[in-house]
């Protein structure tokens, strides 16, 4: 489970990095956006809505390298205790996670 967890934190934190040096090329791998026209995608701030979706990224890699930290230097509960968190965050991300909130005001 240790080996599982340092995989998933070293692959999120090198998915947050492809977000933060492709910026708005990178926007096309967030989930939903792909699916928005052209013509449409043209109104979003891409440099920020991938700005941000690294930052979310790196929160999740973070998460679950602090669980297996802890896991090594603590308890062996701690990486269930941030796989919880982790899951309780990805969850609240995954559900409240809007593209509106980047929407360019092109009048």
């Amino acid at each position: 489970m240790l080996n599982v967890a340092f995989y998933m934190s070293f692959a999120l934190f090198l998915l947050s990095i492809v977000f933060f040096i492709f910026k708005d090329k990178s926007a096309i791998l967030i989930q939903g956006y792909y699916f928005i026209s052209k013509n449409q995608r043209d109104l979003y701030d891409e440099i920020k809505l991938s700005k941000d979706y690294g930052l979310i990224l790196f929160k999740n890699g973070l998460i679950i390298l602090i669980g297996a930290l802890g896991y090594i230097f603590i308890s062996k509960s701690i990486l269930w205790i941030a796989f919880a968190i982790w899951v309780i965050y990805f969850v609240k991300t995954l559900v409240t996670f809007s593209f509106d909130k980047y929407k360019l005001n092109k009048s």
